[in-house]
C-alpha cells in the first residue's frame, strides 16, 4: 500500500514562516498590557486579542481533522 507523491511545494520564507506566530504573540502582548491599563472599552479589546490565539489553534485543529481532498486510488 503505497501513497500518491505529493506535489512539491517550493521552500518557504523565514518570515512567512513565522508570520503568523508573530502577529499572534503581539496581538496577546497587547491584549495583556490593554488588559492591565484599562478600563471598558480596553478591557474589551484585551478579551478579543487574548482569544485570536485560541480561535487560530481551533482553526488549526479543525482544518486538520478535515478530510483530504485528494482523491484515494
Amino acid at each position: 500500500m503505497s501513497r500518491a507523491p505529493s506535489p512539491k511545494r517550493p521552500p518557504q520564507t523565514l518570515g512567512r514562516v513565522f508570520a503568523l506566530p508573530i502577529a499572534l504573540f503581539a496581538a496577546s502582548c497587547a491584549g495583556l498590557v490593554l488588559g492591565l491599563t484599562g478600563e471598558g472599552a480596553p478591557d474589551l479589546a484585551a478579551w478579543a486579542l487574548l482569544a485570536l490565539p485560541i480561535i487560530a489553534i481551533l482553526a488549526a485543529w479543525q482544518r486538520r481533522n478535515r478530510p483530504s481532498q485528494q482523491r484515494k486510488t
